[in-house]
């Protein structure tokens, strides 16, 4: 087994360098070390095995005389780069700082994109564990969703020869737990089966992993975070009793790990599929549906003998499904997604296990796209400054190859030099990474972390950086100092910059070029996410409280309790609906029969409201008039939105017939039409409107699922709790669920609002970074030029000139950047915004505003740096050296 063992690598690196006459006692003591850590975790072993390795390299540890005298002479390269940074410490607190910040910037995005990307990885059986994706059709198309039947696993193990074993997975609903007359409400719980931990891999502290969720059993499995909460204990706790309301009593049969952040399945607790007490607290007709065949309550995870077996999955899984259902217009294809794919692979596909939010690896693409480029933004800056500071190493440089150093040590020293910068920038880059991480978890909500373990795991990519960072920020200053013989350095005692200027120029132009993108880009991303905060859905989305019907007391006593909230002074109306409307939750589907063609069907969306839902949600009626109350009539009565009307004509179709079927075809309803409404937004603004029916709460489509209460702004909390106490007069045994609409209807848009944060973030940095290259040299050429200054203020030169002067080609560098950058950020912009069914318009006004806000900030610059020179007396600056 490899987890019995240290890493090979670091093994090898030891028996290289270590002399033959250690390496025996210094390897004993390292194995001896790493076999007891091992008992307790082979991955803390590991990375002190490493550690310990490490440490042994030093001087008297190192097998020859070579490498011996090779590693005094980086020592020496050492000291002198020590020297070298101390004597100009403010151009290399410069290059330093910026690299530090373009440093940590990479290494937190870089945590952000390895924690997307390495989602259940710590799964060793990840390969072969899939999800079963039940693929529905309706009339708007495809539908495929994660939820199965609860027999499906037992069926597939012991069916298809090719699946090793199967789980049914799903939510708990959320409950109170009572402890020793403690009560704690939670939400974030399984139901799972008890081949869970032959499936997956998390860590299991306490008990038996065999027997934890074993069949038929009351047991409950908690997470290290939860027993604290429960017990005020991590240890002790197997064998306690836990009273879970509407589920009964569990006793905790084991305690978890934290669950990882980078897991698919997120929950605090585990709970076994025992329903009889559950069953007592919901309608008759549930247990039946929820146990056959035609029900699909939970999601179902197979574990295959080999990964290609999937591709004859669909096949197989179809003959299982004929064999127990009678119906074939009930069968639907089921088909598997990788469990290493599902955090990207389940865009399109509905239905979630617990609160999880589904990754876009586009945006992960991009993100690291800007972290790269920040990285090399930091690197212009070190070559800039480097370059322009070079000149004073000339005689250095002459000096040295005239007692014979060779220029490959020249180039050792130069490049170690700038290996130094880096190393110093990463470490500083440390503590600015302690500092973003935190803000970054409250922009992701993911709690990175950056712990020696993470930095060992992301090693490679952090030393292949700084490896890359050092060639790239050293190699051309260290080719640049090298290339002239010592004659002509120590004979001129001048050297033409020509080539160097024009480098820096460039690089200056590419830095102008990045900010000016990661700005305007940054405009068009805030201009799009600021559209979908605030455009007009075509209802009100303010002061709107939003309870979900999770029980039938609180549906059959629906008018008693609407009476109840309308006596509250603080709430002003309240409806009841079918369906929130919101892009978060999805409406039921129907048919609506075209009233020429019988054989034509038009796929809708159906809400059903009472007679205060018009006023409650603020929709527009433009033609007839809404429900009346009177059950007989609003009952048979159905309201078209704009886009259906056109379907039928327009708005000519008043009192005429409609004909509405199931999304099955099983039955047909027929209504009247009572009026239009105008067109809302009831999905998300990622895509367009379509046809909706509005029909009365007493339908048969679908029941009452959601209250909406529309509260003045004052007193909240007390009105809430109003609100609270109402609805558990007819529903004690559940919890009320609630939220603002406004809060719901944001939740569309999380991914954006996150892509948006990460964007201005990263954009301010790039600002600061590029800002630091502008102070870097134009703070040179002020040097540099402080005695031509002095001789131009002489010949009558004023401070304006002289500012001109300095500036004048740093705005033509800006002007050449804005050239470039405009028209492709403009082009980019479009292709990002062509995703979207509703957005803004790329105007030229935002970028003219970055280009002035550049422009600004680069004349401050130039007239701070600038001020004391043009203003001394011109003589000091003619005398200076």
């Amino acid at each position: 087994m490899s987890g019995q063992h240290p890493p090979k690598w670091a093994l090898s690196f030891l028996r290289w360098y270590c002399r033959k006459e250690y390496l025996d006692e210094i390897e004993g003591d390292l194995f001896e070390c790493y076999h007891i850590r091992s008992k307790d975790s082979v991955r803390s072993a590991k990375l002190f095995f490493v550690w310990n390795v490490l440490r042994s390299f030093r001087l008297i540890n190192l097998k020859n005389t070579h490498l011996t005298n090779n590693f005094d002479m980086f020592r020496n390269y050492i000291k002198i780069g020590y020297r070298s940074i101390k004597n100009d410490w403010k151009f290399s607190s410069l290059n330093i700082i910026g690299l530090s910040m373009g440093l940590a910037v990479f290494v937190s995005i870089l945590l952000l994109v390895n924690h997307e990307m390495t989602f259940d990885r710590f799964h060793t059986k990840g390969d072969r564990i899939f999800q079963v994706i039940q693929h529905f059709t309706n009339p708007d198309g495809d539908d495929p969703e994660i939820w199965t039947s609860l027999n499906l696993s037992d069926a597939l193990r012991e069916e298809i020869p090719m699946v090793e074993n199967a789980v049914t997975v799903h939510s708990a609903s959320p409950t109170w737990f009572e402890i020793d007359g403690n009560r704690f409400f939670e939400e974030d719980g399984i139901v799972a089966g008890p081949q869970f931990f032959d499936l997956f891999d998390f860590q299991l502290l306490q008990g038996d992993r065999k027997f934890a969720l074993a069949d038929k059993s009351r047991s409950i499995v908690i997470s290290e975070r939860m027993s604290v909460k429960l017990f005020g204990l991590k240890d002790g706790v197997l064998g306690k009793i836990i009273s879970i309301e509407r589920y009964g009593d569990f006793t905790v049969s084991g305690v978890l790990a934290n669950i990882p952040p980078n897991s698919f399945i997120q929950f605090d607790y585990i709970i076994t599929q025992n329903y009889d007490m559950f069953f007592e607290h919901v309608a008759p007709w549930f247990p039946n549906y929820f146990n056959s065949w035609s029900g699909y309550p939970a999601g179902t995870f197979v574990l295959l003998k080999e990964p290609e077996l999937a591709e004859r999955f669909q096949e197989q899984a179809n003959k299982v499904l004929e064999r127990h259902i009678n119906d074939e217009a009930d069968i639907n294809p089921h088909y598997l997604i990788n469990l290493y794919d599902l955090h990207f692979g389940l865009v399109g596909v509905d239905g979630r296990i617990n609160e999880y939010i589904k990754g876009d690896l586009k945006q992960v693409k991009i993100i690291a796209v800007i972290a790269f480029l920040i990285l090399l933004m930091a690197c212009f800056n070190y070559i800039n400054i480097a370059t322009s500071r070079s000149i004073r190493r000339f005689k250095e440089v002459g000096v040295r190859k005239s007692i014979g150093a060779s220029k490959g040590q020249l180039m050792k020293q130069f490049l170690i030099e700038a290996l130094l910068v880096v190393f110093i920038s990463f470490l500083l880059s440390c503590l600015w990474i302690f500092i973003f991480l935190p803000y970054l978890k409250i922009i992701t909500g993911i709690n990175l972390e950056f712990t020696l373990e993470v930095l060992v795991r992301i090693a490679p990519f952090v030393v292949a950086t700084l490896l890359f960072v050092t060639f790239l920020a050293g190699f051309y200053p260290t080719i640049y100092l090298t290339r002239f013989s010592a004659i002509r350095i120590l004979k001129n005692m001048t050297i033409s910059v020509k080539g160097s200027a024009t480098l820096r120029n460039g690089l200056v132009i590419m830095q102008y070029c990045l900010v000016l993108f990661m700005l305007s880009a940054l405009f068009i991303v805030n201009r799009q996410y600021s559209f979908f905060s605030n455009k007009n859905l075509g209802f009100d989305t303010e002061e709107l409280v939003i309870v979900e019907v999770n029980g039938g007391g609180v549906r059959q006593n629906f008018k008693t309790i609407k009476q109840l909230l309308l006596d509250h002074p603080q709430i002003e109306s309240v409806t009841g609906l079918t369906r929130m409307i919101s892009g978060y939750r999805s409406s039921v589907a129907i048919n609506a029969i075209d009233k020429k063609d019988p054989d034509l069907i038009h796929p809708m969306r159906f809400y059903g409201m009472d007679k205060d839902g018009l006023e409650t949600l603020g929709l527009e009626l433009k033609s007839g008039n809404f429900f009346q109350g009177i059950k007989g009539l609003d009952s048979t009565t159905v309201f078209l939105n704009e886009q259906a009307a056109l379907l039928y004509g327009g708005t000519e179709i008043l009192g005429e017939p409609i004909y509405l079927q199931d999304d099955e075809g099983g039955f047909e309803f027929r209504g009247t039409v009572g009026g239009i409404i105008k067109d809302f937004h009831y999905s998300s603004l990622h895509e367009p409107i379509g046809p909706v029916i509005i029909g009365y709460l007493s339908n048969p489509f679908q029941g009452l699922d959601d209250i909406v209460i529309k509260v003045q702004d004052e007193n909240i909390s007390e009105t809430m709790s109003y609100i609270e106490k109402v609805h558990n007069q007819f529903d004690e045994n559940d919890v009320m669920t609630w939220e603002f609409l406004d809060d719901m209807v944001q939740r569309s848009y999380e991914r954006e609002a996150t892509f948006q944060k990460v964007f201005t973030i990263a954009s301010i940095i790039t600002l600061i970074i590029s800002l630091l290259g502008v102070v870097g040299i134009t703070a040179y050429n002020v040097v540099a030029k402080t005695k031509e200054i002095g001789i131009r203020k002489v010949f009558g030169a004023s401070f304006s000139q002289i500012l001109t002067l300095q500036g004048k080609s740093l705005f033509r560098f800006l002007v050449f950047a804005s050239l470039i950058t405009i028209p492709l950020v403009a082009l980019l912009g479009e292709q990002w915004l062509n995703n979207y069914a509703y957005r803004v318009n790329i105007t030229v006004w935002p970028f003219l505003l970055v280009i002035f806000f550049v422009f600004l900030l680069t004349t401050v610059i130039v007239l701070a740096l600038n001020f004391q020179i043009a203003k001394a007396n011109p003589v000091k600056s003619i005398r200076y050296e």
